[in-house]
C-alpha cells in the first residue's frame, strides 16, 4: 500500500499547509494575548506555536526541494521556482531565528512585558510577508504553469525522444527573436550556421569535420572528434539562462559539456554527460573545477538536455528528468556553448537558448 494518493505527485502538497496554519495561528494568538488574561492564553503557548511552526517549515522546505527535483517545469516556470525556493528559505530562517529570540526573552523573563509583546508582534510582520511571497510563487507554479498536476509534458519534448520522430524542416535555421532568445534547428545549411553563430575557444572547426546528414525529412549536424578537446561558444553573453540541446552521443567515447556563463576556458559553469552516462554539474574558476552535484542516467539515443542557471540555482535535466540540482554564487554574464572531448561523433538536432 503506497503512502501517497494517486493524485499527489509527491508529499509536498500534503504537508505544505501545516507551517502556514501554525504561523498564522501563532501570529493571531500573539495579538489576542495582548487583550486576554494570561490564565486563558499566555506567551509560553505562543512561543510553542512558533517553535512548532519553525520545525514544520524546515521539514516542508526539504519536501519542497525534493518535489522540485521530481517534476519537469516548462520554461516560464523556471524563474518562478527559483523565487519560490528563495522566499521559502528566507521564511524558514526568519521564523527559526524569531523562535530563538522568543526563547531568549523567556530565559530572561522579559517576554511577558506589555511593550515586549507589542514589539514581538510587529517583528513577526516581515516573516508573514516572506510567507505570503512563498505562497504566491508556489501558487503560480501550480495554478499558473501546472507544476505537479500531470500537465507538464509538451509536444515539443515528446518529439525529441527518438530519431524517427524528429520532424525538423529542412528550411529551418538559426532564428533570433527580440527577447534574447534563439533557436537553432539544424537545416541543410547547418555547417555555415555553426560558423556564423559560434566561435572556437579550443580546437577549430576543421578539427570537428562538421557535415549535415539527412534522416527522412530531418537534418542533423554531425561533429567528429579524434582523441581531442573542442569547444565553441556564442558571440553574445547572457545572465539567467535556460539552454536546451537535443543530441545523440551514442557513438562518442568521451563527454559533452553544455557550458554557460562562459568567460574563458578557465571560468565557466557547466553540465556534462559522458559515455557511461555520468552527469556532472559544476563550475570552473581560475582553472579549478568545483563539482556542485553528480548523478547518472540510463538514457541513450537522442537526448533532450536542459541546463538552467538562474541566480544562485542551477538545474540539469535529461529527457525531462532532473538529475542534478546545485547551488552557488550567482555568476557574471557569459556565453553558452559546447565542449566535446574524446573520440567519435555526436549528432545535434537542435539547440535553443532562453534568457530567463
Amino acid at each position: 500500500m503506497e503512502f501517497l494518493p494517486e493524485w499527489a505527485p509527491n508529499i509536498h502538497p500534503l504537508v505544505i499547509h501545516f507551517p502556514i496554519a501554525l504561523i498564522i495561528l501563532a501570529f493571531g494568538m500573539s495579538i489576542a494575548s495582548l487583550f486576554v488574561s494570561e490564565k486563558w492564553w499566555d506567551e509560553q503557548k505562543n512561543t510553542l506555536l512558533y517553535i512548532l511552526a519553525s520545525i514544520s517549515a524546515i521539514a516542508v522546505f526539504y519536501t519542497g526541494k525534493s518535489a522540485a527535483d521530481s517534476i519537469f517545469l516548462v520554461t516560464e516556470a523556471q524563474t518562478v521556482l527559483t523565487e519560490h525556493a528563495d522566499w521559502a528559505l528566507w521564511t524558514v530562517w526568519f521564523f527559526g531565528l524569531y523562535s530563538v529570540l522568543r526563547v531568549i526573552l523567556h530565559r530572561f523573563d522579559l517576554i511577558n512585558r506589555k511593550a515586549i509583546k507589542v514589539v514581538m508582534v510587529f517583528l513577526a510582520l516581515p516573516g508573514l510577508f516572506f510567507l505570503y511571497e512563498t505562497g504566491e510563487y508556489g501558487g503560480k507554479m501550480v495554478y499558473g504553469y501546472g507544476a505537479g498536476t500531470g500537465q507538464l509534458l509538451s509536444n515539443e519534448l515528446e518529439e525529441s525522444l527518438s530519431t524517427d520522430s524528429l520532424v525538423t524542416s529542412s528550411s529551418s535555421s538559426f532564428i533570433y527573436d527580440t527577447n534574447d532568445k534563439w533557436k537553432w534547428t539544424i537545416s541543410k545549411n547547418g555547417v555555415s550556421e555553426l560558423l556564423q553563430n559560434f566561435h572556437w575557444v579550443s580546437g577549430s572547426v576543421s578539427d570537428l569535420s562538421p557535415i549535415t546528414l539527412q534522416s527522412n525529412q530531418n537534418h542533423l549536424l554531425q561533429l567528429s572528434l579524434k582523441d581531442a578537446i573542442n569547444s565553441f561558444v556564442t558571440h553574445s553573453s547572457y545572465q539567467n539562462i535556460q539552454l536546451d540541446a537535443y543530441l545523440n552521443m551514442d557513438d562518442l567515447s568521451g563527454s559533452v559539456k553544455l557550458m554557460h556563463h562562459f568567460v574563458d576556458m578557465d571560468n565557466y559553469d557547466y553540465v556534462s554527460i559522458d559515455s557511461d552516462r555520468t552527469v556532472i554539474q559544476g563550475r570552473v574558476i581560475n582553472g579549478n573545477d568545483t563539482i556542485f552535484e553528480s548523478s547518472s542516467t540510463y538514457q541513450t539515443g537522442v537526448l533532450f538536455i536542459r541546463v538552467v542557471g538562474d541566480g544562485t540555482h542551477f538545474r540539469g535535466y535529461i529527457n525531462q528528468e532532473m538529475v542534478v540540482h546545485g547551488h552557488g554564487d550567482a555568476p557574471n554574464p557569459g556565453a553558452v556553448g559546447l565542449l566535446i572531448e574524446g573520440n567519435g561523433t555526436i549528432l545535434i538536432d537542435k539547440i535553443e537558448l532562453t534568457q530567463l
